[in-house]
């Protein structure tokens, strides 16, 4: 999912970018306990409040477990098969020494067409929302995200400012959505016209291809699919990582 700026991220959120990212870089391996929470609000001056929101966050992801009177540590894996995974783009491009930036390029509500209505699982001509948004680094533009989702799953989130705020933060925790699963393929393929336009890129070129479909769960538990993302990031900039469920 895309991270904000951390001088538009609330404090909790920076501070759980930060946790997250010694986690996939390994400084803080499968079942070690991570930094106590009194230390992590002398390291970062933040409150306990504040602190606990941020761990919650890792914990709600699967990244962290709580264990009562004995701490907070990362969450075995047991593994079980391979997939890719993506880090996150902002936390990419800071890799990188780079500046992230984002600009919105669509924020419609449409009737969802045959291949949007099987993929959400909602009736042909249902309200979808389409939100999508161009990733740039030092204002090159490297990536293409567009997103599906249900209009009544979060019928306000086009009212949010998208190029500032995370999606994944704004549906999780603004609005308090869970999303508890998700299946995803990356291939790279050659770009389509509009995204060669965007990116800057010959009609040729290739590119990674991302198809993700996360779910959220109903009141009874079910698992129903929530948003339907698709992607394609220029090979040059982005890195793909292969990690074990």
């Amino acid at each position: 999912m895309s991270s904000q700026d951390n001088e538009t991220q609330p404090k909790y959120f920076a501070l759980a970018t930060a946790l997250r990212t010694q986690i996939q870089s390994g400084q803080f391996a499968s079942g070690d306990k991570i930094t106590s929470e009194p230390a992590l609000c002398a390291q970062h001056q933040l409150s306990r409040g504040t602190v606990r929101q941020a761990i919650q966050l890792l914990v709600d992801e699967g990244l962290l477990v709580r264990h009562q009177g004995r701490g907070t540590f990362v969450a075995q894996v047991t593994p079980r098969s391979q997939h890719f995974s993506l880090s996150s783009f902002a936390d990419e491009m800071r890799r990188q020494h780079r500046r992230p930036r984002t600009v919105l390029l669509k924020n419609e509500t449409l009737p969802a067409n045959a291949t949007t209505a099987a993929r959400l699982q909602i009736a042909p001509q249902t309200p979808v929302l389409l939100i999508q948004r161009l990733r740039l680094a030092d204002d090159q533009p490297v990536a293409i995200e567009t997103r599906y989702l249900a209009q009544a799953l979060c019928p306000d989130l086009q009212l949010e400012d998208l190029e500032n705020n995370s999606l994944h933060w704004l549906l999780v925790q603004k609005y308090e959505i869970p999303l508890v699963r998700m299946e995803h393929v990356v291939e790279i393929e050659t770009v389509s016209q509009d995204a060669a336009t965007h990116l800057s890129l010959p009609a040729d070129a290739k590119a990674f291809h991302i198809d993700r479909l996360t779910f959220t769960t109903t009141p009874a538990g079910e698992k129903i699919p929530a948003v339907w993302f698709q992607a394609v990031y220029t090979q040059d900039n982005y890195q793909i990582q292969t990690a074990t469920l």
